[in-house]
């Protein structure tokens, strides 16, 4: 009897021991914030402003290609050898291009530079950016687009005496704003088929699709989509990757979430390219057309006709 009450004790504490260790994933892969640089909501309203002016005029055409040069910056640690990883990086060019030919946009690059600085992708985004600012201001080249490639932390996970915590930086970029030209890649996610679409869909003026910092929340009927949220009317509300749980990546769908106050489910687009959700089985990424329309007014707007060919 003791020798049975001892194992069942044993068995009691390692299964408590497996859970107290149980791993805590961070898939907030995007750092892009919807205010920090200060410029996101006027230059928004600005552009929105434009989309309404050419509607009512009725002369919106995507006839015309509208061609971006890329600089490509690859960080490397001071003292290490030259390697630029050329093959990959055209993979994401082309990624990139595919996912904006609907917008009838196209990049190309036109130069790589090496840049020597002990920086790593997760210290470009501690406290307000600080770092990521001087890095811009020191190496951004005026009227150009620049894509930095960053390495990453080795150490993806971490222990500690909660558990194990897990997370990574994919990439960032300010949105719609003036105060820098560039996109930060981590190069951990070269010829990733989102992370590099998702950042330049910032810098072309998109948002997350579970934004709500910047224009408040958008309800699940969709009824303030036009001034809420993404301000997009066909990326329907989404409460956000915290509610992953819900999602059933087979059929591509959130199922089961109702907002309490509205009492309506909750149906994000799982395989849009601006949310945070995994890939979706057989799905490729997409953007919605007015997705597509906010990524071709920017293109053409004043903000970014600085960078044309």
């Amino acid at each position: 009897m003791s020798v049975r009450i001892f194992l069942l004790i044993f068995a009691v504490l390692f299964v408590t021991s497996i859970h107290a260790q149980e791993a805590k994933q961070n898939n907030n892969i995007c750092k892009s914030s919807s205010s920090a640089a200060g410029d996101e909501k006027s230059n928004t309203q600005y552009l929105q402003q434009l989309m309404k002016q050419k509607r009512t005029r009725g002369i919106v055409s995507w006839e015309k290609r509208i061609v971006f040069p890329l600089r490509i910056g690859f960080i490397q640690a001071p003292g290490t050898p030259k390697h630029t990883r050329q093959f990959a990086i055209s993979s994401t060019i082309d990624i990139l291009n595919e996912a904006f030919a609907e917008a009838n946009v196209e990049f190309y690059i036109t130069q790589i530079d090496v840049i020597y600085t002990d920086l790593k992708i997760d210290d470009l985004s501690l406290g307000a950016y600080d770092l990521y600012d001087q890095f811009s201001k020191e190496h951004d080249i005026e009227d150009m687009i620049s894509l930095y490639l960053f390495d990453y932390d080795d150490q993806l996970c971490k222990e500690s005496s909660g558990g194990v915590s897990c997370g990574r930086t994919g990439g960032f970029s300010y949105i719609l704003s003036n105060r820098t030209s560039n996109i930060v890649l981590s190069k951990f996610d070269l010829e990733d088929h989102k992370v590099v679409v998702h950042e330049f869909g910032h810098f072309f003026g998109l948002y997350h699709t579970f934004e709500r910092d910047q224009f408040g929340r958008e309800l699940v009927s969709g009824d303030n989509c036009a001034t809420t949220g993404d301000i997009i009317c066909d990326t329907p509300s989404d409460p956000g990757p915290v509610y992953e749980v819900y999602v059933n990546y087979s059929k591509c769908r959130m199922i089961g979430y109702r907002d309490a106050g509205e009492d309506v489910d909750y149906t994000p687009l799982i395989n849009n390219y601006m949310s945070y959700y995994k890939p979706c089985f057989m799905k490729e990424y997409t953007f919605t057309p007015m997705q597509l329309e906010v990524i071709r007014a920017a293109a053409e707007s004043p903000l970014r006709m600085r960078f044309w060919e």
